[in-house]
């Protein structure tokens, strides 16, 4: 059943028996009287209640008003209603017996939202839908076809049905019958990374990962690990062989360690190495390498293996801003001191007592909110408040 035709039918009905109850004054609406059709929701009024509410929502007196309708509120923007028929091509419309009660009795043609002009005489509320035959249509998955479509009426639709289509990864699409590109898979399968030390559901087609620790396999050597960050494809060649190293002393500074006469100058000479394993030749000087996690220059003279933790000095300010020490940068990031932060809680009636608060002196900070049960006994007498703490009346 076509609901444009039963709001059509029963609005027809009520104003030809001149039963149809004006929402603005609340009486009837005669036959003969003059009104106005909202173009949204087609509720009518007196013409002289209409202009009398526009002239109270709007207060303008310029050419145009902005006004809601009474009934469903829709914003209007124009000119003064005026009376005119249900299809708007006659102006103050006389009364017939012959047809309808403000109606023209021409053929409606108004715009269905599709080539075919409305056909039915000049009638109140929506226009009956199209009856008219459209192309052929078939579903967004195309499980569902059809010959003809209705008239305005798009000829691609959702049959509801999972989609169903082959996705890259050999996984059917599970979205409901849709227009355009499936989205992503979206199924998910436990993978391991490129080290093997980590392992995670991840998405289709995205199995393959690197996680934060170090690779840690076996070199070709077969005496080291490979240091770098968990990574795809084949680990490099040892970093401590003599072609990878190249004649330099372990933290690198100096070069043709090897040389005879370079022995006076190092604090250990080793001659030439030959494998990976042989010692390294130590230069004395400040190692200088940076440590990755801050960036601070290694502060230990040349020699082998990690340089360890950062024993660089640095000042940081404790959590809630009010106090600074000078720390060992390995120490850590947050520094609490033992101060009591004493804020007032966003309740205004509570303050806070959090050591070193990372919201001091912020009231408005996630930590203020006050989250103790207010408890005031309620007008009532017989309950009590179970907001959380305020300020004000309960």
């Amino acid at each position: 059943e076509d609901p444009n035709a039963t709001v059509s039918e029963r609005l027809t009905e009520q104003l030809s028996r001149g039963n149809y109850d004006c929402m603005i004054c609340l009486n009837k609406v005669a036959r003969s009287s003059p009104i106005w059709s909202c173009g949204k929701c087609w509720a009518a009024f007196h013409l002289k209640c209409i202009h009398l509410w526009v002239q109270r929502s709007s207060g303008d007196q310029g050419p145009e008003h902005a006004f809601p309708c009474p009934a469903c509120r829709y914003h209007h923007v124009g000119a003064m209603p005026k009376y005119t028929c249900f299809c708007a091509k006659v102006l103050e419309p006389e009364p017939s017996p012959h047809w309808l009660a403000h109606s023209c009795g021409e053929v409606c043609e108004r715009d269905r939202g599709c080539p075919h002009p409305c056909p039915e005489l000049c009638h109140p509320g929506p226009c009956p839908r199209c009856t008219a035959v459209g192309p052929p249509g078939s579903c967004h998955c195309g499980r569902e076809e059809s010959l003809t479509t209705k008239c305005g009426d798009s000829s691609r639709w959702s049959c509801g049905a999972p989609c169903g289509k082959r996705l890259g990864c050999g996984h059917e699409c599970p979205v409901r019958c849709h227009p355009g590109a499936c989205p992503p898979c979206a199924v998910t399968s436990p993978q391991v990374c490129f080290c093997g030390a980590v392992e995670e559901k991840r998405l289709c087609g995205q199995e393959f990962f690197a996680c934060d620790n170090p690779c840690g396999m076996p070199l070709d050597c077969g005496e080291h690990s490979c240091e770098l960050k968990c990574h795809d494809g084949d680990c490099p060649e040892c970093p401590r062989e003599p072609s990878s190293w190249g004649d330099r002393c372990a933290c690198g500074r100096t070069k043709h360690c090897s040389r005879e006469s370079a022995a006076a100058l190092l604090v250990r000479w080793v001659g030439s190495r030959s494998r990976c394993t042989d010692p390294f030749p130590l230069c004395g000087q400040r190692c200088g390498r940076r440590h990755p996690g801050c960036g601070h220059e290694c502060a230990r003279t040349c020699h082998e293996g990690p340089c360890g933790e950062c024993e660089q000095k640095v000042v940081r300010s404790c959590r809630c801003g009010r106090t600074q020490r000078e720390v060992l940068c390995s120490e850590g990031e947050e520094l609490l001191c033992a101060q009591v932060c004493k804020t007032k809680k966003t309740c205004g009636n509570h303050r806070c007592d959090t050591v070193c608060c990372p919201g001091f002196n912020d009231r408005g900070h996630e930590v203020h909110f006050c989250l103790q049960v207010c408890g005031k006994a309620l007008a009532c007498g017989n309950h009590l408040c179970e907001d959380f703490c305020h300020l004000g009346r309960c």
